[in-house]
C-alpha cells in the first residue's frame, strides 16, 4: 500500500479531506440525495446522528452542490465549523460571554472568506460591506483581522494576559459581534449588495459541545438568524443536545434523523453497495483494490460489524487490513475496535460530562452485565428457529436516570435507537440496537462466524424489558449511592443542577476543557505510529491544539495531510 493510499484510507473524518476531495469521495445513495435536497433549500433543519455517521460529509456535499449552481441560482452556501468551541467554556470577554462573541465572529469570517473565494468580493473591494463596517482597507487585511479576532477569543481560555487580549479585541468589536441582530443586519446587507437569492448556513459541530449553556446560546442565535432569505441548518447529536426553553423542534426547526441501520436483507444490500463504492472511490484501480474485493465476504463482515457507521467501518477495516486481511485478522481487529475505541470513547465521556459521569458507567454496566446476557439467552433459545436478535425494547415510562444512561450509550454509538415497536399491554416502546461488533465480541450469538450470524438477525425479534424490572432497580440504587453531593450540606445534587435543592448553595462547576487539554496525545484518534512521532514534541492534547500545522510539519514524516489529520484529531478530542 502506498503512502497516498494509506492516508486516504485513514482519513476517517471529513475534516481530514481537502475541500477538492469531498465531492469525489462522497458516497451518495437515495436517502442521502433526499437529505441534501432538504439542506439546499429554505427553512431550518437539524441533521441528527451519532458520532461518525456522516453528518459533516452531507453538509460539505450540500455546500459543493450549491457552489456548482451558484451562477444560475445565486444561493450562497456558508459552511461553519464550531469544533473548538469547548475552549470558550465559561470564558468572559469584557463581561460578555466569549462563546457568543466567538460564534458571531466565526459566522462573519466564514461569510467573508466565501465571498472572497467565490470572487464576489474582488481584490479592489469597492463594494465591500465589511470595509465600511470594520474600516479595513484591503480584502486580505479584512481576512487577517477576522482570523486574528477569533484566535484572540480562543486565547482567552489560557488565562494569560486576559486584559491585554481583550484590549486587542477592542470594545467596539465585542459590542457589535456580540449582538446577533447586528450580525443579521450585516448578512441582510450582503444579500442585497450582491443580489443573492438566499444564504444557506451549514453549521457543523455547533451543538457537539457538552456544555448546555453554549448549546442554548447557539440555538438562540440559530433561531434569530433564520427567516426570509436566510436558511439555517445544523448538525446535532441525538439525546444530549440542550436546545433551551425557547427552542422547539418541529416549530423552530425540522429534524432530519440519520443512522437507521437495518441488518435485514434490504438494509444489508444497500450497505454493501454504499461501502463498496466508498472503497472504490478511496482506492485507485489496481492490485490493492482487487485484493480487497477478492475477499468479498470478509469485506461484507467489516461493513456489517460497523453497524452502519462510515467512520467505524474505516477504523475497523484498517485494523483488519493491517493485521493481514484474513478471518483471524477480523476476529482480532473487531476485539481491538471494541476494547480500544468503542468502549473507551464511551467511558471517556465521564471527563466531557463530569455531571453525568455516574450515568456513563451505569449505562455500560447495565448493558454488559444484564441486557447483553439476556439477549444471549434469547438467542440460544432461538437456536432451532435460526433467528437471532441484536435488539431490545423498553417502555416509554422508564425512570429518568435509566433513560439518560441509555441516551449516553446512543450518543457514543454503543446503542442506536431504531424506532418504536409494539410491546406488552398494547403499548409502544423504544427499540434499541446494540452495536453488532460489541454483541459479537460478547458472544451473544449462537455462531462464532459473523458471516453466518448477520443473515440470521431478525428485525421483528427483540428482547422486551419491563419498566418495573427489578434488575434495573439494583443498578439505579447504586447510582443513588454514587450521586454527587453538595459541598455545603452533603445533600444529593441532581445532574446539571446549578444550585443545591436543599440549602440553595451554588454548585461548583467542573471544567471540561481543562482536563481534556492535559490528556496525553495517545488518547487522540491517531495511529500509534503517528503518536510515536508527535509525543516527544507535543506530549499533551493541549500542546497540539495550540500548535499550528506548520509547527507539526517540522516533525519527521509529518507533512500536509498528516498534520491536518493530527490537528483534526486534537480538535475532535476536546469537542467530542
Amino acid at each position: 500500500m502506498s503512502a497516498k493510499d494509506f492516508d486516504l484510507l485513514h482519513a476517517a473524518r471529513t475534516e481530514d479531506l481537502e475541500e477538492s476531495q469531498i465531492s469525489n469521495l462522497a458516497v451518495i445513495g437515495k436517502s442521502e440525495e433526499e437529505i441534501i435536497g432538504k439542506l439546499k433549500f429554505s427553512g431550518a433543519h437539524l441533521l441528527q446522528g451519532a458520532r461518525g455517521i456522516g453528518k459533516s460529509m452531507l453538509l460539505r456535499e450540500t455546500e459543493s452542490e450549491l457552489d456548482r449552481d451558484f451562477k444560475s441560482d445565486r444561493i450562497l452556501a456558508i459552511y461553519v465549523n464550531f469544533k473548538t468551541s469547548t475552549l470558550l467554556e465559561g470564558v468572559k470577554a469584557d463581561n460578555k460571554n466569549a462563546f457568543q462573541v466567538w460564534v458571531g465572529a466565526k459566522i462573519l469570517q466564514a461569510i467573508y472568506e466565501k465571498l472572497v473565494d467565490s470572487g464576489i468580493i474582488a481584490a479592489s473591494a469597492v463594494s465591500d460591506p465589511f470595509k465600511r463596517i470594520f474600516g479595513v482597507e484591503t480584502v486580505f487585511g479584512m481576512k487577517k483581522v477576522l482570523q486574528e479576532k477569533i484566535h484572540l477569543l480562543q486565547k482567552l481560555s489560557k488565562n494569560e494576559n486576559r486584559d491585554k487580549v481583550i484590549e486587542k479585541l477592542g470594545s467596539e468589536f465585542l459590542d457589535k459581534v456580540n449582538d446577533t441582530s447586528y450580525v443579521l443586519e450585516i448578512i441582510k446587507e450582503i444579500i442585497d449588495e450582491y443580489s443573492l437569492n438566499r444564504i444557506v448556513f451549514l453549521f457543523d459541530e455547533a451543538a457537539h459541545t457538552f456544555i448546555p449553556e453554549q448549546q442554548e446560546i447557539f440555538f438562540e442565535i440559530f433561531k434569530l438568524l433564520h427567516g426570509g432569505k436566510v436558511a439555517v441548518k445544523a448538525a446535532v447529536y441525538p439525546s444530549i443536545t440542550s436546545y433551551g426553553k425557547n427552542f422547539e423542534i418541529g416549530h423552530d426547526a425540522i429534524l432530519i434523523p440519520l443512522g437507521a441501520f437495518e441488518p435485514g436483507s434490504t438494509g444489508r444490500d444497500a450497505s454493501r453497495k454504499l461501502y463498496r463504492e466508498l472503497i472504490t472511490k478511496r482506492i485507485p484501480e489496481g492490485k490493492l483494490r482487487k485484493t480487497i474485493f477478492s475477499k468479498g465476504d470478509l469485506l461484507d463482515q467489516c461493513i456489517h460489524l460497523s453497524s452502519g457507521n462510515p467512520r467505524a467501518f474505516l477504523h475497523l477495516f484498517n485494523r483488519v487490513y493491517d493485521r493481514g486481511y484474513t478471518e483471524r485478522a477480523l476476529l482480532l481487529a473487531t476485539q481491538d475496535f471494541v476494547d480500544q475505541e468503542l468502549l473507551p470513547y464511551h467511558l471517556g465521556l465521564s471527563k466531557r460530562l463530569p455531571k453525568y459521569s455516574h450515568h456513563v458507567k451505569l449505562g455500560l454496566d447495565i448493558l454488559r452485565e444484564y441486557i447483553t446476557p439476556e439477549i444471549r439467552k434469547k438467542n440460544v433459545r432461538e437456536k432451532k428457529t435460526q433467528y437471532q436478535t441484536a435488539f431490545f425494547t423498553l417502555p416509554r415510562d422508564i425512570p429518568p436516570n435509566l433513560k439518560l444512561s441509555l441516551d449516553l450509550l446512543c450518543y457514543s454509538g454503543v446503542l442506536s435507537k431504531q424506532g418504536t415497536v409494539k410491546i406488552a399491554s398494547r403499548k409502544t416502546g423504544q427499540r434499541y440496537m446494540v452495536h453488532l461488533a460489541l454483541l459479537f465480541t460478547e458472544k451473544a450469538f449462537i455462531s462464532n462466524k459473523f458471516s453466518d450470524v448477520i443473515s440470521m438477525i431478525s428485525l421483528t425479534d427483540y428482547r422486551e424489558f419491563s419498566a418495573s424490572d427489578s434488575s434495573f432497580d439494583i443498578y439505579l440504587d447504586k447510582l443513588k449511592l454514587s450521586a454527587d453531593e453538595c459541598q455545603e450540606c452533603s445533600s444529593e445534587v441532581p445532574p446539571n443542577a446549578k444550585f443545591c435543592p436543599e440549602c440553595g448553595a451554588k454548585v461548583v462547576e467542573k471544567s471540561i476543557v481543562g482536563q481534556l487539554l492535559d490528556d496525553t496525545v495517545r488518547k487522540m484518534s491517531i495511529s500509534s505510529a503517528m503518536a510515536d512521532r508527535v509525543e516527544p514534541e507535543y506530549p499533551r492534547v493541549g500542546d497540539v491544539v495550540h500548535a499550528t500545522r506548520q509547527d507539526l510539519m517540522k516533525i519527521s514524516y509529518i507533512k500536509d495531510v498528516r498534520s491536518k489529520m493530527i490537528k483534526n484529531a486534537a480538535d475532535e478530542y476536546i469537542s467530542g
